[in-house]
């Protein structure tokens, strides 16, 4: 698990460092003087994300008395699988989205994730999509009075 933790660390690190350096900069535009920059909550996020994930690694670090096992996995195939199924799960509500139905859309994302998770409550499985897109459709629509696509 210490391996799994370093390697997730690193990467983690390394993502928020291209988002910092290359991402928001290229894709968020600055603000004008005297505004909040549009960037702000990107930066700290990232910022929040590097750090925690530099914490991680230095929490992994073998510390000298322990030697660490050459043939073991960073990861396992359980893992890999994991990852295979929330992407579909992922990929299954982009097409969605894309084809026009961002309700269906979300409702799969949040159902099938659930499920994967290992939910069968059904009452969970309708009341959490239901609730949570009622909360945004109530939050952008009549709090904000704006749409969102």
């Amino acid at each position: 698990m210490k391996r799994a933790d370093l390697v997730s660390g690193l990467v983690l690190a390394a993502f928020g460092v291209v988002m910092l350096a290359v991402v928001i900069p290229a894709q968020i535009e600055p603000a004008p003087d005297g505004y909040v920059s549009p960037r702000l909550v990107p930066n700290l996020a990232m910022i929040v994300i590097v750090a925690l994930s530099l914490l991680l690694v230095l929490q992994s670090l073998p510390k000298s008395e322990e030697t660490p096992k050459a043939g073991t996995p960073v990861f396992f195939a359980r893992d890999w699988v994991a990852l295979a199924k929330i992407s579909g799960v992922f990929a299954a509500s982009l097409v969605l989205f894309w084809l026009g139905s961002p309700l269906a859309a979300g409702a799969v994302l949040i159902a099938g994730t659930l499920l994967l998770l290992g939910e069968r409550r059904p009452v969970i499985l309708v009341g959490m999509p239901a609730g949570l897109l009622l909360a945004v459709w109530a939050l952008f629509y009549k709090l904000l009075g704006t749409v969102i696509l």
